[in-house]
C-alpha cells in the first residue's frame, strides 16, 4: 500500500477524525491513492489518506485495516495493562489517564473496522458503567458508525445503542417479553433521531432486521403506560399516525421489504392491544388492509406484499 505516512500516524489521524462524530463514514475502495496525489484543496490534504469534507468522513477500505491491525496491538497492551490494575482494588480508581484515553480512541477504530467486536464494545460499556465515557457523547459515535453501510447491518451496534439509551435516559421498566428496557424520558425529539437513523440505515442496507427492531423497540416506548407518555394523547396520536403514514410510503417504495411488513403490522397490533380507543382508531383510519391489498393487486408477485395482506388488520383475515 502506497502511504506516505506511517500506520502510526494514520491511526492517530483516524481516531481524532471519529472523535469528532462525523454525520457520515463511507468506507471507499481502494487506498485513497485517487485524492492523496490529485489537485486537492489544503483541508482534503491535511487529512490524507482519508477524506474529510464538512464532517462527512470516507475511509479507503485498505487503509482502514491497516490501521485496524494497528489498533489490535494498541488495544491489547492497553487491555493488560486496565485488566491488571483492576486486579487491585485500590488501584482501580487510579487508572492512567493515558491507558484510558488509548483504550477509547483504540476500541473506536476497532468497533468501526469490525462492529462485532464484543471485547471493545464491553471496554466501552464499562467506561460508560464508570462515567468515563459520556452516553450521549457515545450515542453520537454509534450515530455516526450505524450511518455507514458496512457497519449498519450488525446487531451488536444497535443493542449497544440501546444499552446506552438505558443510561441516558431513566429506564421505566422492563418489555416482559424481550427483556429490553423502555425509556420513560425518550423526548420526541430523541424518537425523532432514532427513527431517522434507522430509515437512513434501512436504506443503506436493505431489509435490515435490526434496524427495524430498534425501531419498534422505540416506538413500544411511546405506547408505554407511563403517565407522562400516555396523558399526551394527541401528542401521541400524532406520532403514530405519522409514524404509521411514514411505513406505509416506505412499503411502496420497497415493496420486497419483509421487514418494513413486519415491523407496521406488529405495531399495528400493539397499539390494537393497548386497548385505547383514540388509538385504535388510528388503524381504522389508516386502513392498512385495504393498502395491503391495492398493493397486493398492482404487484402480485411479490411474497413480502402477500404477507401484509395476510397479517395487517383485521389480523388473520385473508382476502
Amino acid at each position: 500500500m502506497a502511504l506516505s505516512i506511517s500506520n502510526s500516524k494514520t491511526y492517530e489521524l483516524l481516531i481524532s477524525l471519529l472523535a469528532k462524530c462525523p454525520i457520515t463514514i463511507e468506507i471507499v475502495p481502494g487506498d485513497g491513492s485517487l485524492w492523496m496525489h490529485g489537485n486537492g484543496s489544503d483541508d482534503s490534504i491535511s487529512y490524507t489518506p482519508f477524506l474529510f469534507v464538512q464532517n462527512h468522513l470516507g475511509i479507503p477500505h485498505k487503509v482502514l485495516y491497516a490501521v485496524y491491525l494497528y489498533a489490535v496491538g494498541v488495544f491489547k497492551a492497553a487491555r493488560l495493562s486496565y485488566s491488571s490494575c483492576q486486579c487491585t482494588e485500590e488501584v482501580q480508581g487510579n487508572l492512567p489517564s493515558s491507558t484510558k484515553r488509548t483504550l477509547i480512541a483504540s476500541s473506536s477504530v476497532l468497533i468501526l473496522a469490525n462492529p462485532s467486536h464484543q471485547t471493545a464494545l464491553n471496554v466501552r460499556k464499562q467506561f460508560v458503567h464508570k462515567q468515563l465515557i459520556d452516553p450521549r457523547t457515545e450515542l453520537s459515535l454509534m450515530a455516526s458508525l450505524l450511518s455507514s453501510q458496512h457497519c449498519a447491518k450488525h446487531a451488536e451496534l444497535w443493542y449497544h445503542r440501546r444499552w446506552l439509551l438505558s443510561g441516558a435516559y431513566e429506564p421505566h421498566h422492563t418489555q416482559p417479553s424481550t427483556g429490553l428496557p423502555i425509556f420513560k424520558q425518550l423526548s420526541r425529539d430523541a424518537l425523532e433521531t432514532e427513527l431517522a437513523l434507522v430509515s437512513r440505515a434501512c436504506e443503506l442496507y436493505p431489509r435490515n432486521y435490526f434496524a427495524w427492531t430498534h425501531r419498534l423497540i422505540c416506538m413500544r416506548n411511546v405506547l408505554s403506560d407511563d403517565p407522562t407518555i400516555t396523558s399526551k394523547s394527541a401528542e401521541l396520536i400524532s406520532i403514530l399516525r405519522q409514524e404509521i403514514t411514514e411505513i406505509k410510503r416506505w412499503i411502496e417504495c420497497h415493496i420486497s421489504d419483509y421487514s418494513a411488513v413486519h415491523y407496521v403490522t406488529t405495531l399495528a397490533r400493539d397499539i390494537i392491544q393497548n386497548k385505547d380507543l383514540p388509538l385504535t382508531k388510528i388503524i381504522t383510519e389508516e386502513g392498512l388492509l385495504a393498502h395491503a391489498t391495492s398493493l397486493v393487486q398492482e404487484y402480485p408477485s411479490h411474497e413480502a406484499l402477500w404477507l401484509y395482506a395476510r397479517t395487517a388488520p383485521s389480523f388473520g383475515k385473508v382476502f
